[in-house]
Order: structure tokens, then sequence, then C-alpha cells
């Protein structure tokens, strides 16, 4: 069988005040659906972050809508889709009996995920295995033939996470393959820049070990494509990129292709977005001169870091001109010019005197007279000597 592993779409993400959702639409409609028209999709795997935030707003309810309907009537592909920290648990799963009739399965809330789901696909049976993002305490509540009050470590992910797998393994036929879907923080993944943290502290990663015993996971919420010690255990990555962090990260959606003892090869397709996320770095001149950047970039977002250490007027509406999506620009140059002009000369071999003279002038915008300066030497003098 044949499976496209997605993750962190994001539904209704704000980029410094624009919603993306069009971007989103773009993406979804234009190469998602192809995809599964002209790759024998045999199943779809949504692992967590639909939305950007647990009340998304209306556009974005309606994009999900679209797309389960599309992909339910027109595709009539099952898809498989948890909840991530940034959905709404219960909200997501409205509907999930009803849509479960049409091959759309929702899993938002640990209490409706205690069982695998055993999915008959065309070359046979797969146990589907939902361990959507839940805080442990209310993992631990929901599973209560597992945990009891003397082995729960109650803000412990890896250990409660670890136990919600052993469990649900524990209920898979012999022999039959088997696939995870979860959204967690995996213990060495490397983050992309715009992830939200999911707790406070290290206490929320989990060690990739715990997805051992699966064939395949799919995992959500690390916006880089990645795998996490095997093939078979892979963050898909976000549809889009929502940070000037990932500038340079390559979006993809995954092909997992499943023979029937579970053996699986992986293959990644790019995504095109409608606008690419860019980082430009140069002087103001040169920016605006280059014609051929200009043409390059005249529809993404843009970020500009200028190197000039002079003042530029009103050079927000200036790029604008050039880069109409130009969302943010730093001034790097002249940060860097104020980092030496502060730090050279006050406090580089200066002893205590000279560092409060200099700290007195920044204060009082004038030097010391001389008989404050005399002053300060008597009483610098009475220091020495009492230490």
């Amino acid at each position: 069988m044949r499976l496209l592993h997605t993750a962190d779409w994001h539904l209704g993400r704000l980029f410094y005040g624009t919603y993306l959702t069009e971007d989103q639409a773009y993406v979804l409609e234009h190469q998602f659906f192809d995809i599964l028209r002209d790759s024998n999709i045999d199943g779809i795997l949504l692992a967590g972050d639909v939305f950007d935030r647990s009340v998304p707003p209306i556009e974005a309810v309606e994009l999900w809508d679209s797309i389960i309907t599309k992909i339910a009537m027109d595709y009539k592909i099952p898809l498989f889709v948890i909840a991530g920290n940034h959905d709404g648990p219960e909200r997501i799963e409205v509907g999930r009996t009803m849509l479960a009739q049409s091959k759309v399965f929702v899993w938002g809330t640990p209490e409706h995920c205690q069982k695998p789901l055993l999915y008959d696909f065309e070359d046979g049976v797969a146990a589907i295995c939902a361990i959507p993002f839940s805080e442990p305490r209310r993992i631990a509540h929901s599973l209560q033939d597992v945990f009891d009050d003397n082995n729960v470590a109650y803000h412990d992910y890896d250990f409660v996470y670890q136990q919600w797998s052993d469990y649900l393994v524990n209920q898979i036929p012999r022999g039959m393959r088997s696939i995870a879907l979860s959204h967690i923080f995996a213990s060495g993944g490397e983050i992309g820049g715009s992830e939200r943290t999911i707790s406070v502290g290290a206490s929320e990663v989990v060690k990739p070990s715990v997805f051992t015993p699966f064939n395949y996971t799919a995992l959500g919420h690390l916006h880089r494509s990645q795998r996490m010690g095997a093939d078979y255990i892979r963050y898909s990555g976000s549809l889009l990129k929502y940070s000037f962090d990932e500038y340079t990260q390559n979006k993809s959606f995954t092909i997992v292709d499943m023979n029937t003892k579970g053996k699986v090869e992986i293959e990644t397709i790019p995504i095109v977005s409608k606008r690419d996320v860019v980082v430009l770095e140069d002087y103001f001149d040169n920016l605006l001169n280059n014609e051929l950047l200009r043409n390059a970039h005249e529809n993404d977002y843009v970020m500009v870091r200028l190197l000039d250490t002079t003042p530029v007027l009103d050079g927000m509406a200036k790029l604008r001109q050039c880069f109409p999506h130009c969302m943010t620009l730093e001034l790097v140059g002249r940060m860097e010019q104020q980092s030496v002009d502060v730090t050279e000369p006050i406090y580089r071999n200066l002893d205590e005197r000279q560092l409060f003279c200099q700290f007195a002038k920044a204060v009082w915008k004038e030097p010391l007279s001389q008989e404050q300066q005399a002053y300060m030497d008597r009483l610098w003098e009475r220091i020495v000597k009492e230490d």
C-alpha cells in the first residue's frame, strides 16, 4: 500500500499580520490533490496541527471542510487525522462518528484512542494507532487500565507516551502491520523556528524508541522534514514555511510504500508554494537597483537585512516598491556599528575609575568637572586603602 504522510498544516496561520489561508489552499488544491490522483495513494496520514489555534478563523474551517469533503466524496481515500498541540481536541472531533462512515477518521482526545483501528486496505489489514498530543495527566486519567497513582509521573511525557504506545501495541494481532500517528517533540529532533513549545522546560520530550514497535510512525510537530533514528519514524514537516528561520528549509510531502510484511520505502515530493519565504541581506541601494533580484522575489515574503551603517529614510516604503511582500526590516549594519562604538572605548582596557567616568558621562551627557573628578579621586583612594 502507498500512504501520504503530511502534518502541521496550521490552517488560519497569521504571518506578520497576513493570513496564509490563500497560500495553504494553493498547495492543497494544486499539489496535494494532484498527488492523490497521480500517485495511487491508498491512505492519508495527517499527524496533527490541522489548525493554527484551537478556535480557528472561519476561512480556515471552510478550507478544512472543503478538503475533507473532496477527499471523501471525490477521491474516496481514507484519511487518518490526529490533533496537535495547536488544535482544539474536542472541536476537531466534531462529527467524528459520521465522518468515519466516509472514511475520515479523526482522533483528538485520548479517551477515543484506547484501541487500534483495524483498517482493511487492498493488500491487507493494518492497525492504525492514534497517539495525538495530550497532557500526561489527561492521558493517565483516560487510560485507567494502564496507569495508577503509584506509577504515573504526571509531568513526564516520555514515560506516559511509552505506556500509551505499549498499551496499543499489545492489542495489535500478531503479525499484523501497524502504523502510528503521533504529535510530539521527539528527542534529537531539529527545531524549525516556528514551533510552539509544548510545555515548560524539557519535560515534553519523547524518545523516538517509543515508536520502535510500529512498522511506520507518522510524526507531527517539528516543521523540518526529518527521520528520527530510522526511516520508519519520521516527521513530514510543515505544509509551508511559517517563519523566516525556516527560509532555508525545503518543504515536502512524504510518500510511504509499505509491503505486506510491513517493510517501508520512503519518497519525498517537494512542495511548491505560491510564495516563497526569503531573506535578503545587502546594502539598501544594491537591493533597489538589482532588477534580477526584484523579478525573482517580487511575489515572495521577504525579510531584508540591511548592511548600511548610515540611516535609511523611508526604508520599508521604498523596499515595498520593489518587493511588495516585504514583511520586516533589520538594520544589521547599524546594530553592529553601535555594538562596536559602545563596547570598545568604554569597556576595553579601562580601570574602575575610568569606567565610572564613562558611566557618569553617559548619564549626565557631560564629563565630570574638575571638582567632581578630584572628589572621586579622593574617594577611590580611600576605598583602595580600606581594601
